[in-house]
């Protein structure tokens, strides 16, 4: 298994959500104002989210094999997974409501603050659509019920357990289909796009079973992938600029599928050695400070547009100078906040965790992706 593969995965699909919102960010006030900006719907980038997913079911199973019937396998996965990912986005939710006191803009009440830090399902922005106070966390949301519900069948074998896993996702899913469901919480553990950790989780179970794919059919693999992104069935230019994609089948076929495509192509190659120069190891750096990229980016974003703005820059240079620059001192501080805090407050955090019971020696990809 090379895990580069899927460190570089991981680094598209944050560039993919930031290319996106970089557009926005310089777009938006541009067309406000009466100008023009040349949008690029080259791909949908807010797929990227969907290529998170995948990658997520994947290395959830495949990172928590010695997890599997052991007696403390939950317990050590819950708060492994708690410890990688709360608390940057605690702190980007603190740096949130912080900005919003100082602008004196009203803070959300008591309960929404909560349910936000809680990763609990909730219309924060009273919009109908559930979204927590740092609105991007919402696909974390859906990272935790994962989570919740894969330590729930920790207790069984491996393929017992991703079977159960599975059923159950598939099962909440028809529930939402069936009946109507008020209820923010119900609502997003109910959508569709939960399949999307199926799929990466069925991809695990392909892969720790030996199944590998010629190199033919792993280049059809990604052709297909790509020229599905490329069509794009849910015709993503042609919606409003702040439209929120439906977490529905369509999402699922349009984005999900495709994303499964190409990841299958990466990761059910069994092929020795590969590629190992320069660019493979930016994108494996970038791939470890993907979380940070995703979280992090508009907090870059935002003010590098409100400067550019404000220098009348967006008057004498073209639009997409801006958004490159922007993605790219994202994509930098990502990797300092990678550094500088991902790191040491993860390390920092190991005595919650105690030693899991030892099983068998674990591969270099299992060790390493369970930094992810």
């Amino acid at each position: 298994m090379k895990i580069a593969s899927v460190q570089i995965l991981r680094a598209v699909a944050a560039l993919s959500v930031a290319i996106g919102h970089a557009q926005s960010f310089i777009g938006l006030p541009m067309e406000r104002q009466g100008q023009t900006f040349g949008w690029s719907f080259l791909i949908p980038w807010g797929a990227g989210v969907d290529l998170f997913f995948v990658i997520s079911g994947f290395i959830i199973v495949y990172s928590s094999q010695s997890l599997f019937a052991a007696p403390d396998g939950a317990r050590t996965f819950v708060l492994r997974r708690l410890t990688r990912v709360a608390p940057l986005y605690w702190v980007a939710t603190a740096l949130l409501l912080a900005r919003m006191a100082i602008v004196h803009k009203p803070l959300p009440d008591a309960a929404t603050i909560a349910a936000s830090f809680l990763f609990i399902p909730w219309d924060s922005h009273e919009t109908g659509v559930p979204r927590p106070v740092y609105e991007l966390g919402w696909t974390l949301n859906y990272e935790l019920f994962f989570y919740a519900v894969f330590a729930l069948f920790l207790g069984l074998r491996r393929e017992r357990a991703v079977l159960s896993i599975a059923a159950s996702l598939g099962v909440l899913v028809a529930i939402g289909m069936i009946f109507p469901i008020d209820n923010a919480q119900l609502l997003v553990w109910t959508r569709p796009i939960v399949v999307e950790f199926v799929l990466g989780m069925g991809l695990a179970a392909l892969a720790l079973r030996g199944v590998s794919l010629p190199a033919g059919a792993r280049y059809a693999l990604v052709a297909i992938g790509v020229a599905m992104f490329l069509r794009d069935f849910l015709d993503s230019a042609a919606q409003p600029r702040v439209w929120l994609t439906p977490n529905d089948w369509m999402r699922v076929v349009a984005w999900g599928v495709p994303a499964a495509l190409i990841f299958a192509a990466c990761v059910l190659d069994k092929s020795k050695g590969g590629a190992d120069g320069r660019l493979t190891r930016v994108g494996v750096s970038m791939g470890e400070a993907s979380y940070s990229l995703y979280l992090c980016h508009p907090m870059v974003m935002s003010p590098f547009a409100a400067a550019w703005f404000a220098a009348g820059l967006d008057k004498m240079l073209p639009a997409y100078v801006a958004v490159a620059i922007s993605v790219a001192a994202s994509a930098v501080a990502s990797a300092l906040v990678y550094r500088w805090f991902e790191i040491p407050v993860t390390r920092s955090l190991r005595w919650l965790i105690r030693p899991e019971p030892a099983a068998r020696p674990v591969s270099r990809f299992e060790a390493e992706s369970r930094g992810a």
